[in-house]
């Protein structure tokens, strides 16, 4: 199936419609999108690009030539400007700009596709410096299940909001290959406060391994910890703010002992007894 039909099922066949492939793994997008400027970010440009279009579907990148769906636009106008929004004028190093002109689109998000967003992926063909193009006649390579969050990044990649976390693990059918890999190991994680950057230290060493004990915050939101305990107290939405990685896998034979013994290292070195969220 080519990404052109399913646009055609869904109504867009007399639309001028262009394609964008953002590469999200760059820190500079990656901070623009923790501070929800992800969309300021791409309604502005250099050139006029998007001149002449109804529409524009955003993809973020994959693995290798894989471009996974993230939103349809609506272009709405557009508006010169001499100096770029204050949120996001960081970009001009990165991006390679010089001084303005720049061109400011009004853009909207609309329903279109909504129920294939992050589910939906293609093939965005070998010429991926070519970061818009009107071409649709892209292969679509999987639609992933209703309930479906990303893919397994490997051990030492896993980065996940709270929000994140909580979808895998209330949609483990949808999402098998986070379940399989978490559940199938022992190890150290860390638990980052994003809104100041205290840490928890803690170690996974029961039933169902990594799996398990994430699963008790997704219910309990704070793991039995006491210090997140007491921070939900005070704040009972800091859970929101929970990012969630692993530093360290054993496997799954090991004893209780190893993995209590190397979390205290981590502990240790990352100073979270005395600096973050560990209470012991």
């Amino acid at each position: 199936m080519l990404l052109k039909e399913i646009l055609d099922i869904r109504g867009l066949t007399n639309y001028k419609i262009k394609l964008v492939r953002h590469n999200v793994n760059r820190e500079y997008i990656k901070k623009i999108m923790n501070n929800g400027n992800f969309n300021l970010y791409q309604s502005v440009h250099k050139t006029n690009i998007f001149k002449g279009y109804d529409y524009i579907i955003t993809f973020t990148n994959l693995e290798r030539t894989k471009a996974s769906l993230y939103g349809v636009y609506k272009v709405k106008g557009v508006e010169k400007i001499q100096e770029l929004p204050e949120e996001i004028c960081f970009i001009k190093e990165p991006e390679s700009w010089d001084k303005g002109p720049f061109y400011k689109y009004r853009i909207e998000e609309v329903n279109l596709l909504s129920d294939l967003k992050k589910r939906l992926v293609i093939d965005w063909g070998a010429a991926t410096r070519s970061w818009h193009q009107k071409k649709l006649n892209k292969e679509v390579i999987e639609i992933f299940p209703v309930g479906f969050v990303k893919t397994f990044p490997g051990y030492q990649n896993v980065i996940l909001s709270f929000k994140e976390l909580s979808r895998i693990v209330n949609n483990p059918d949808s999402n098998r290959e986070w379940k399989s890999a978490l559940s199938s190991v022992y190890g150290v994680y860390l638990i980052l406060d994003i809104t100041d950057g205290k840490q928890y230290v803690g170690s996974a060493y029961g039933e169902e391994g990594i799996w398990g004990r994430w699963k008790c915050y997704v219910k309990t939101k704070h793991g039995n910890n006491k210090l997140l305990i007491d921070l939900l107290k005070s704040d009972p939405d800091r859970y929101k703010h929970f990012q969630f990685s692993i530093l360290d896998i054993l496997p799954i034979t090991s004893m209780k002992e190893e993995v209590i013994n190397l979390e205290s290292i981590t502990k240790e070195k990352l100073g979270s007894n005395v600096f973050g969220l560990n209470a012991n």
